[in-house]
């Protein structure tokens, strides 16, 4: 792996997990809670491409709970967040409006679908409570919007927030 991927990857990771556990708003249906990570999670996919988005939000939302004493949740986190940096990635990484919030639809509902499956059969909470989680999952996926004005924002004041995920470009002067 690059030295620039690495890093990059690292702090992604981190970011993922601080926006999971800095607001903790609980689900007594599932046990469970609801947060900010898909903000961070969309940014880092559109930011960084599909492969660094799915490995941070997914590593970054199971670390968050695994830190924040919900170990139980992390395999579903993992799969659930990480396919939404993947999809977000996928269809949104240096295509324009148009493909990030396409991406951003997409890849939320893939979120939210895999934790009322994940639920509802894994997780033994049957489909009432997994529905009961539901909205607040699509909320939360619809908070990732902010993702996406946070980048462009980004990106117009630090333009080279682009070449962050490209090879390094050396010139012989």
């Amino acid at each position: 792996m690059r030295a620039r991927f690495v890093a990059v990857l690292a702090v992604s990771i981190a970011l993922v997990a601080l926006f999971v556990s800095i607001v903790r708003i609980p689900v007594p249906a599932t046990g469970g809670f609801w947060h900010l990570g898909v903000v961070a999670e969309t940014f880092v996919a559109i930011a960084f491409g599909p492969i660094l988005g799915a490995l941070a939000a997914g590593l970054g939302a199971a670390l968050a709970d695994i830190l924040g004493g919900f170990a139980s949740f992390a395999p579903l986190t993992l799969v659930a967040h990480g396919s939404t940096g993947l999809i977000v990635g996928w269809l949104g990484w240096r295509k324009g409006w148009a493909g990030m919030l396409l991406g951003w639809v997409i890849g939320g509902l893939a979120q939210a679908g895999l934790y009322l499956v994940g639920e509802a059969v894994f997780y033994g909470f049957g489909l009432a409570g997994a529905l009961a989680e539901l909205p607040g999952n699509l909320v939360q996926v619809g908070l990732g919007g902010i993702g996406l004005l946070l980048f462009r924002q980004i990106q117009r004041v630090y333009p080279a927030i682009n070449q962050l995920s490209s090879e390094p470009q050396y010139e012989e002067v």
